[in-house]
């Protein structure tokens, strides 16, 4: 079967498979350039002030709205070098434009009061953050404040021990198997998700990609409540990438990051319009 979609993705001819097929391996691409380029590293700030209180590689998501009243959302995976230099590569949707895995780097110091400051160079130009570090659970959770935004970011370990929990050290496939609930804000003004979702675990798609099935609860009055299915594919740094069916519609982009507990995601379905829905996930079981 592989080879026949190859030729039929050569030969241009569209299928419901050569459409998944392209969607996922695509995304499944543009991750695998995001895994390679975790390993540069970026140039911090000459004047570096308390840059060893976070460092190590988080899986971030941003969410929220821009003040021109569209979404704005940020996933991917940063690493942070103990000396406030901070790089890596995530998706970025903003305005109704997406950027899909594109390089970050940036910077972030320490503040009298210990909350932490964050400055990120972005498609849209800089962006700033501060943030609160626990190093407790491992975690930072801050807020937007270049004032282009009301927006929100989370930061969950991918190296770092979580709590009692031995981290995670090799990503793959069976990682992700089992049941999650994520809540989820989208771009569409007034929507919500609960997306209740199985995944299988498996490469029994391609001998690269596993299942997922299950429904997404849209608070939306037009939707309501629609089946999810679809494939993922995990690569050893953490990240994912894969595409999903919703209300039986086009497959949709769906990316995101493990934290090293390998009980939280953090992912974005993209869909075709441009607008990228955020979603923050908890293993059921």
């Amino acid at each position: 079967m592989i080879n026949t979609l190859r030729a039929n993705l050569a030969n241009g001819i569209q299928t419901s498979s050569t459409r998944k097929f392209r969607s996922a391996t695509r995304l499944l691409t543009f991750a695998a350039i995001a895994a390679f380029g975790l390993a540069s590293t970026s140039s911090a700030s000459a004047a570096c002030n308390g840059g060893s209180t976070l460092k190590g590689r988080f899986g971030v998501l941003v969410s929220g709205g821009t003040k021109a009243g569209a979404g704005k959302y940020v996933d991917g995976t940063m690493t942070f070098d103990g000396a406030c230099g901070v790089n890596g590569f995530v998706s970025v949707g903003e305005n109704g434009t997406v950027n899909n895995f594109i390089s970050v780097t940036g910077s972030y110091n320490t503040n009298a009061d210990n909350t932490i400051s964050l400055s990120l160079a972005l498609p849209n130009g800089t962006e700033t953050y501060d943030i609160g570090f626990s190093p407790i659970f491992g975690e930072a959770i801050g807020v937007e404040t270049d004032g282009t935004a009301y927006a929100t970011i989370d930061l969950k370990p991918q190296t770092a021990k979580v709590v009692s929990s031995a981290p995670v050290t090799t990503y793959n496939n069976a990682t992700l198997k089992g049941t999650w609930a994520a809540a989820c804000t989208a771009g569409s003004p007034g929507q919500v998700d609960l997306n209740y979702i199985t995944i299988d675990g498996s490469t029994s798609n391609y001998g690269t990609f596993g299942n997922v099935t299950g429904v997404d609860h849209i608070y939306q009055a037009q939707f309501g409540i629609q089946p999810i299915a679809g494939q993922y594919a995990v690569l050893s740094d953490g990240t994912f990438g894969g595409s999903l069916t919703v209300a039986g519609a086009y497959p949709f982009g769906f990316t995101g990051s493990i934290s090293s507990n390998g009980n939280e995601l953090q992912y974005n379905v993209i869909y075709g319009t441009g607008v990228i829905e955020a979603c923050i996930a908890k293993r059921v079981s």
